[in-house]
């Protein structure tokens, strides 16, 4: 079966970041939008098995990931402005980022230096000695810890669907249910092939937005973009911490990354929105980005352009990583073991189910890991690869910034319509501003 609809944007995903891309378009230009993704659903995927943090940008280099740094700032208070109108969840947590020894507690007061370079104030940073942590939470042992008091803990999945909701309202398409291909530009415009439940769909727009995830390099790819550049998938699994215990944290609890040289955190104690308490997540090489479970579909590894793989996989130090991540995959001791170095009272006996798993695509080129998102443009495209952590914390911002590279870069008309949708705080001149 085959049908045609147009439109003047199609969105390929409805995750955090498509989805506010949608919000954007919708609430301030007079075009006609679609979403296409795979899920009967939005935001089913990364989007909803993550942390769940709003991040502030302490630990982020200020010149390798500035843009993620700035978007994460600006977008808190976005944020904060949809789950007090909507009544979504906002638990305001905190983050604490211990450090064992001379070096960590080093990391930590450069991660301060950051988090003020990149425009925080200082109030919402502290350096607590290893007393002042015990006395905040008991449980916590370390030499110092950073005290981020202005990191949330939230749903990202709950806040895509209201959006969407919202969107629908205002006549924006989503097409559930469309497995996405592949893109080609052709005059005029793209054209995008779906595979669906009763057969196959073409859908032709004027522009298409690949804001696909863990699949947007591939499609990039078959427009002929990034061909430089492969990605690696890394599987974050978590632990579900039994109660009464659980309760005796109350805050998030992070340490700095073994291997900082790699874009993954080391598994931490994390508060949810629900109030729940989980550890994780590692980060298992696998080789797709929706292996939830297993390896995953084994020759991806494989795909080209595989030297970046290769140069990579070749490292002692990665090997070690990768190694160390599997490990705390098979035994759930090792899992609690990393968690236990600074959480000494948690024991393997208080994890006794799993929670949601997600897995992030990692972009690279011969130089490594890919530190910031790309934003890969061809006649009638736009594509948005390697929208990692903490992309989800940054979305509403790092959207606008991605509506205002398509106008005025010509692709979409300019003036603007009448604004037709509104979440108090997202002003779309007001964030482009502050940007």
């Amino acid at each position: 079966m085959s049908e045609n609809r147009d439109f003047d944007v199609l969105i390929i995903g409805a995750g955090v970041l498509g989805v506010s891309i949608a919000y954007w378009l919708s609430s301030t230009f007079d075009v006609s939008v679609a979403i296409a993704d795979s899920a009967e659903f939005p935001g089913a995927h990364t989007t909803s098995r993550n942390t769940g943090v709003i991040h502030r940008p302490f630990y982020l280099d200020p010149q390798k990931k500035r843009v993620f740094a700035r978007t994460s700032l600006v977008s808190r208070q976005m944020w904060q402005e949809l789950a007090e109108s909507a009544g979504l969840p906002w638990r305001p947590i905190g983050t604490l980022n211990v450090g064992l020894d001379d070096s960590e507690v080093k990391t930590l007061e450069r991660y301060g230096g950051w988090g003020v370079q990149n425009g925080m104030e200082e109030s919402e940073l502290e350096i607590l000695d290893g007393s002042e942590v015990k006395e905040r939470e008991p449980e916590v042992r370390c030499r110092a810890a950073l005290l981020s008091k202005t990191d949330v803990s939230v749903d990202f999945g709950v806040f895509t669907r209201h959006i969407c909701k919202m969107l629908i309202s205002n006549g924006v398409r989503f097409l559930r249910g469309h497995e996405v291909s592949s893109a080609h530009e052709e005059k005029g415009g793209a054209v995008v092939e779906a595979k669906t439940a009763t057969g196959h769909t073409s859908l032709r727009s004027k522009i298409v937005i690949n804001a696909a995830g863990g699949g947007a390099l591939n499609l990039a790819h078959k427009c002929g973009l990034a061909l430089d550049c492969t990605a690696l998938n890394f599987r974050g699994e978590y632990w579900v911490v039994d109660e009464p215990f659980a309760s005796r944290v109350g805050s998030n609890v992070y340490r700095p990354p073994q291997f900082p040289h790699y874009p993954f955190l080391d598994p931490h104690f994390v508060v949810r929105a629900d109030g729940s308490r989980q550890i994780g997540p590692n980060a298992v090489l696998v080789s797709g980005p929706y292996a939830y479970s297993g390896l995953g579909r084994i020759p991806s590894f494989f795909d080209l352009p595989f030297m970046p793989k290769a140069k990579l996989l070749a490292n002692p130090d990665f090997a070690r990583l990768v190694a160390g991540e599997w490990r705390s995959s098979l035994s759930k001791d090792a899992m609690c073991g990393r968690v236990r170095r600074f959480v000494p009272s948690l024991s393997t006996s208080m994890l006794h189910k799993r929670a949601v798993f997600g897995v992030r695509s990692s972009v690279l080129n011969r130089s490594g890991f890919v530190p910031e998102a790309m934003l890969l443009k061809g006649r009638a495209s736009l594509h948005i690869v390697n929208f990692n952590s903490p992309g989800a914390t940054g979305a509403p911002a790092f959207s606008a910034m991605v509506v205002e590279e398509l106008r005025t870069s010509g692709m979409i008309p300019s003036p603007r319509g009448r604004p037709r949708l509104n979440i108090p705080g997202w002003d779309y001149e007001s964030v482009l501003a502050s940007l």
